[in-house]
C-alpha cells in the first residue's frame, strides 16, 4: 500500500514539477491524472510480482511439512514433565 501511495505522489509531483514552469494550469490539471495512472501501473506491478512468487508455494509447503514432522518427532521423544506436587491449602497463611 505504501508503494502505491509513493508511486502516486511521485508521479503527481514529478508532473507538476516538469509542467509547472511551462504552464501552471496544465500542471494543475495533468498532475492528478498522471498520479492516478502511476498508482494503477504500480498496482499492476505488485499483482504481477505476487503472481510470480506464487510459483514457489509448493516448495515452501514442503519445507513447512518437513519442519512440522521434525517437531512432532521431537515432541514424541521428549519425556513428559513431572506433575506439580500436591500441597494442602491449610499450610499457606494469607495476611
Amino acid at each position: 500500500m505504501l508503494f502505491l501511495v509513493a508511486a502516486a505522489l511521485g508521479g503527481g509531483v514529478a508532473t507538476a514539477a516538469l509542467l509547472g514552469p511551462i504552464s501552471p494550469l496544465a500542471a494543475l490539471i495533468t498532475a492528478p491524472f498522471v498520479a492516478s495512472a502511476g498508482a494503477v501501473l504500480a498496482s499492476f506491478l505488485m499483482a504481477w510480482r505476487s503472481s510470480r512468487s506464487g510459483r514457489e508455494t509448493p516448495i515452501l509447503d514442503a519445507q513447512t511439512d518437513a519442519m512440522v514432522a521434525a517437531l512432532r518427532t521431537l515432541a514424541e521423544q521428549a519425556s513428559p514433565a513431572a506433575p506439580a506436587p500436591q500441597t494442602a491449602a491449610d499450610r499457606h497463611r494469607v495476611a
